[in-house]
């Protein structure tokens, strides 16, 4: 399943262009440098988790992922990615 936004919707700013790089990324193989490789279980790369969120919070995430067209499990993707490549 590819990730997209949403039709008519124009990324804007640093963060959103990021956002956006992130998504037009999504299904191409990672570079070869790639630091960590995980190993296909057979099952693809993705592996469903469960997260628990306090209400508040959830609303929020799923405001902003609407905001930038893609869905919550996307938006929290990018958002862990980012958080640690600044490591």
């Amino acid at each position: 399943m590819a990730i997209a936004r949403k039709p008519g919707s124009k990324p804007a700013g640093a963060r959103e262009a990021a956002a956006e790089h992130f998504i037009s990324a999504a299904g191409q193989p990672p570079p070869a440098s790639a630091p960590m490789q995980l190993e296909d279980d057979g099952e693809g790369r993705r592996r469903p988790v469960m997260i628990r969120f306090d209400r508040d919070l959830l609303a929020k995430v799923d405001a902003a992922a609407k905001r930038r067209g893609v869905n919550r499990s996307a938006w929290i993707s990018y958002v862990i990615s980012q958080a640690l490549e600044g490591e």
